[in-house]
């Protein structure tokens, strides 16, 4: 089974970049956000094994976000 993968970047030109460098790698791209809300979201409703996420999401941290995606796991 293939690993799905959310992607969490305020750089769009990051976001395509990794896609398909992960893609390439055989990881399917369950999606991308460029916020943090936007990345809780999609991470409640899509259930990826593993979240890239961006040190610095513009005015948030994404070691911030990264604790809240930790605590909002019912796994």
């Amino acid at each position: 089974m293939p690993i799905r993968c959310l992607i969490v970047d305020d750089n769009p030109s990051f976001l395509v970049a990794a896609r398909v460098l992960l893609e390439r790698q055989g990881l399917t791209i369950a999606g991308v956000a460029s916020t943090g809300a936007e990345a809780l979201r999609q991470a409640e409703t899509l259930r990826p094994n593993v979240v890239l996420v961006d040190i610095s999401l513009g005015k948030e941290s994404g070691l911030d976000l990264a604790r809240r995606l930790i605590a909002d796991d019912p796994d």
